[in-house]
């Protein structure tokens, strides 16, 4: 337990990732997030978080939508990394940051890291993290998506494998009409127990 000295010292954020039981948590590195059980995590607010779920909940062991509040993460977070489950996200960038302080201590890492940013004109960039084997390919589906990106996204991130950080980097644009609705930079990402 902390104390609220402590909770109050160490900032609100940090006092409340500390609550989270690190002691009870055991990692079980996996290869590939097919047929395993994995938590999602998407922003409501708009239509692409509610895409990007539907195309996730399907094979998801739980979904979850976080709305204003990116907090909501931390305890989807305790509760997966209790279990050894991977999460991925289609967030904000605060509730990916949220998201990674929680998991870091059971020793889960980035699998996947996506950044999407309107550019005006009905352009969409795409920044991608990933596993150099994989990562080509996926830019390149993400590259003839245009707007339906969340969807195609979603269904391709829940058969990625899980268990290397991410090490190479693609950059694409395309064509997409920009939503009314958008909270800024939307970011997609995959936390998985890593090998030690």
């Amino acid at each position: 337990m902390v104390s609220r000295r402590a909770f109050l010292r160490g900032g609100s954020l940090a006092g409340l990732a500390s609550l989270v039981p690190a002691a009870g948590a055991v990692v079980h590195p996996r290869a590939a997030l097919t047929g395993q059980p994995f938590e999602a995590v998407c922003d409501t607010r708009h239509a692409h978080g509610d895409a990007f779920l539907t195309a996730v909940s399907q094979r998801a062991y739980r979904s979850h939508g976080v709305g204003a509040d990116p907090g909501t993460v931390l305890g989807v977070m305790a509760d997966a990394t209790a279990a050894g489950r991977a999460v991925l996200g289609l967030t904000t960038p605060t509730a990916l940051m949220i998201a990674r302080q929680v998991a870091a201590p059971h020793g889960y890492g980035l699998a996947f890291h996506g950044e999407h940013d309107y550019l005006g004109n009905d352009r969409l960039r795409h920044r991608l993290r990933g596993d150099d084997a994989w990562l080509g390919d996926l830019a390149t589906l993400l590259e003839h998506s245009a707007d339906a990106w969340p969807q195609a996204l979603g269904r391709t991130l829940a058969g990625l494998p899980t268990d290397r950080e991410c090490t190479a980097t693609e950059a694409v644009s395309c064509t997409a009409r920009h939503p009314a609705r958008t909270p800024g930079q939307m970011v997609t990402w995959l936390l998985a127990p890593m090998r030690a």
